[in-house]
């Protein structure tokens, strides 16, 4: 079952790829992520496939453009391909490692922004990199959220995440996303939920209000304490 279940999340990550080459790509999408600041909080949003981090019709673009309407000094939201997961790691390291010495000291890790990661499609395979390797450097993340996620290994969520939710769809075969995402270590990870978003396709479920709405909620809670 297991290995049936890799073999179709290959087949999906085919289609998905496939798909998006047959559509224009914005030659911003190519663009390495740019430096991050060290706020407070920091949001991390993944397109998938070859989509540009700056189309506005990408859900995970009009969800970064929401919150960069949210009253939050500290707060600092950007969008990157999927490909870009490792360079978005080296930036999120260099912001936190304030003396710049290649080390993450228990201070520069105590003083670290919250960071919430989503994703959607091969984006959210991103969320999941990106986790894993901010987990070998200890680095914590308040919340992941996967938006019909597509990719190999997505289903299991790091230790090193406190909050985890997933979104997927059913109405648009085979592209399908993640059904049921697990924690690594329930004691530190909260599954939120899996919530299936009915009436609406893989393209589509990442523009959904429900999802915006409760991301916004969050980075509003997190801009108050």
């Amino acid at each position: 079952m297991k290995h049936q279940s890799t073999f179709l999340n290959i087949i999906k990550v085919s289609l998905i790829l496939a798909g998006v080459l047959l559509t224009p790509v914005d030659s911003r999408s190519q663009n390495s992520p740019a430096q991050l600041n060290t706020n407070k909080v920091i949001i991390i949003g993944f397109v998938g496939g070859l989509r540009s981090p700056e189309d506005i019709n990408q859900g995970v673009v009009q969800i970064r453009n929401r919150l960069r309407d949210v009253n939050c000094t500290d707060l600092q939201v950007s969008t990157f391909s999927h490909f870009h997961w490792r360079k978005t790691y080296t930036n999120i390291f260099q912001a936190i490692d304030l003396d710049l010495d290649g080390t993450l000291s228990d201070e520069e890790l105590r003083q670290s922004p919250r960071i919430i990661i989503i994703g959607h499609s091969l984006g959210g395979w991103a969320v999941i990199k990106l986790a894993r390797r901010l987990e070998k450097a200890s680095i914590p993340i308040e919340l992941t959220v996967q938006l019909d996620s597509v990719g190999i290994g997505d289903e299991m969520v790091p230790s090193n995440v406190k909050f985890a939710i997933n979104y997927y769809q059913r109405n648009q075969w085979p592209i399908r996303g993640e059904k049921r995402i697990r924690a690594e270590n329930v004691s530190s990870t909260n599954i939120i939920n899996n919530i299936l978003i009915q009436n609406v396709r893989h393209e589509a479920l990442a523009r959904n209000i429900q999802i915006s709405d409760f991301i916004t909620d969050k980075v509003l809670a997190l801009c108050q304490k």
